[in-house]
């Protein structure tokens, strides 16, 4: 059976391979060979993405606020560990071009609307996410930097909390 290169969606397999060249001037040439879509790196994107929200976990409904946007942004590091180099890659190149960021944004937004109901919610989230994010980069496997960076951004949002409730 011949299978469609164009027809093939991004899995485990493939994504452990582009995992290994990410860091090559020749990603984007490689990627091809997977799916000729990918010639839109911004189609790369959104099936990278895709595979993500497939395979993620979401937290648990019955934990706290905090701990549901805890565990919400530690499930997404952890699990972009596996393919940390392709994230980089994908970080790096939306740096440089505003409509990767926005499609990673909303990819984000998504992930984030399966569990966090209001918009004060989510934004929190994400400006603590995109701290962790940053600290992730740096950070081992265990994620120890990263998570202790979560915890910092609680507190210093629940002093800011306090402050504002003091007036």
């Amino acid at each position: 059976m011949i299978v469609n290169k164009k027809a093939q969606k991004l899995n485990k397999t493939n994504l452990k391979k582009l995992n290994n060249i990410a860091h090559l001037k020749s990603f984007h040439t490689k990627i091809k060979s997977v799916n000729s879509d990918y010639d839109d790196f911004n189609i790369f994107i959104k099936d990278f993405e895709y595979f993500i929200s497939t395979e993620l976990k979401t937290p648990a409904n019955d934990l706290s606020l905090e701990d549901k946007i805890f565990e919400g942004i530690i499930n997404r590091l952890d699990f972009l560990n596996n393919y940390k180099n392709i994230t980089l890659r994908i970080y790096l190149e939306s740096q440089k071009k505003p409509k990767y960021f926005l499609n990673l944004s909303k990819n984000i937004n998504s992930y984030f609307n399966l569990f966090l109901n209001t918009h004060l919610e989510k934004t929190i989230s994400n400006i603590i996410y995109i701290y962790a994010f940053n600290v992730w980069i740096e950070d081992n496997n265990s994620l120890d930097k990263t998570m202790a960076s979560i915890g910092h951004a609680f507190e210093n949002i629940n002093r800011v909390k306090s402050f504002i409730s003091k007036r």
